[in-house]
């Protein structure tokens, strides 16, 4: 199948986009789908036995079958009968097995919304990278002139020239990698969402973060917590069901019997299984055991989820800081340093200062645009752990 082409979207478009279209989600709605024929199999009653049997065949005479009254054809049925509320008890189980399948869902559309979101904010790094040295690449471009048109004047060694050249090429390697990393992120991005993507229209534009509490107070909408305490309701579901193994259910057998030249009978035999063995006690102590570790499990992850919330933020606070000194310091005072060297080159003053000095500020814009993408990575991932789309 081709796949269609999406032109301009926004980030919050292109996750519904995938939601809808990703093949993964797909698998487990079938397997959610399946859960519907699990509860209702969980009501059925088991197969009975159905035989035939053909009683005293003598060797003598091996199709005579009116020798005696011990001969005999005989059909029997049997069945087994679930009781002591055995088929409540595995409608319940297969319910709580549906609802870790549905939780599965709901975390690996999280998951995906998440992919989709880092992959998109790493796309549009890539391309401000790409734009900024652009920019940097005309002036260096410039400053090349300039070092050519110093040196026909004896003002420049040719040593400083090349230096210019050099850091022009240094800036064409990095474009290139740039370039690289940005049409795999793009072919990342197109299997996510199922289609190729022309352009995104979201602006690389952070603002002041929420609280860390505000997360922390959000920590149980995480849908894979929600797995954890579905695998733990599902533990305690099925050591109920294998509690009441304890009590065998019992069966009834019905037989006809056919005998040739005498008369026809039945019989009817009532029995069950005897748990001499300890088999069954043993198995409600590996369930109790197995129910007792998903309580632990989903202990252990709602303390990890919080530490995991808490060190997302450490992340978040910092690109947030680092890109505020960037822009209200670094930046400004590079500015001011580039104005003041670019007047002195007119007065004859050495270019290498003013190019070094250009150097340093493309450097910081890369690093604020770094920052701004990793702050709406870090915000994505928060965004995810408190079960977000």
């Amino acid at each position: 199948m081709t796949l269609g082409l999406l032109h301009a979207q926004s980030i919050d478009k292109l996750v519904k986009v995938a939601l809808k279209k990703h093949p993964s989600l797909k698998t487990i709605q079938h397997r959610l789908s399946a859960m519907d024929e699990r509860i209702a199999k969980s009501q059925k009653w088991a197969n009975p036995d159905l035989s035939l049997t053909i009683n005293d065949i003598q060797f003598r005479k091996p199709l005579g079958r009116s020798q005696e009254r011990m001969q005999y054809h005989a059909l029997n049925f049997k069945q087994i009968f679930p009781w002591f509320g055995k088929l409540d008890a595995r409608k319940t189980y297969a319910r709580e097995q549906k609802h870790v399948v549905l939780h599965s869902y709901k975390a690996a559309r999280t998951a995906l919304a998440l992919q989709v979101r880092t992959t998109a904010y790493s796309i549009k790094e890539l391309q401000a990278r790409i734009g900024v040295l652009s920019r940097y690449r005309r002036l260096a471009k410039q400053n090349i002139k300039l070092y050519t048109d110093m040196i026909s004047t004896d003002n420049m060694s040719h040593a400083d020239s090349i230096s210019a050249e050099l850091s022009f090429s240094r800036i064409e390697i990095r474009q290139e990698r740039y370039r690289s990393l940005l049409q795999a992120q793009k072919e990342k991005l197109a299997y996510l969402i199922q289609s190729p993507v022309t352009r995104i229209n979201n602006a690389l534009h952070i603002k002041r973060p929420r609280s860390l509490q505000y997360y922390l107070n959000r920590l149980t909408h995480n849908p894979i917590y929600h797995i954890k305490l579905a695998q733990n309701a599902a533990a305690n579901a099925n050591k109920v069901l294998v509690d009441m193994e304890t009590h065998p259910d019992p069966y009834v057998k019905v037989g006809y019997f056919n005998r040739p030249d005498f008369p026809d009978y039945a019989s009817v035999t009532i029995g069950m299984s005897l748990p001499l063995y300890g088999t069954e006690k043993l198995n409600s102590e590996i369930a109790r055991k197995e129910a007792l570790s998903s309580v632990s499990a989903s202990l252990d992850y709602k303390a990890f989820l919080k530490s995991e919330i808490r060190t997302n933020y450490a992340k978040l606070k910092e690109a947030w800081r680092i890109y505020n000194i960037i822009q209200r310091k670094s930046l400004p005072q590079l500015g001011h340093m580039l104005e003041l060297s670019a007047s002195s080159i007119e007065e004859g003053a050495d270019l290498f200062t003013y190019t070094n000095i250009l150097e340093q500020k493309l450097a910081l814009e890369e690093e604020s645009i770094s920052m701004k993408a990793e702050y709406l990575r870090t915000k994505a991932k928060l965004k995810a752990l408190i079960g977000g789309l």
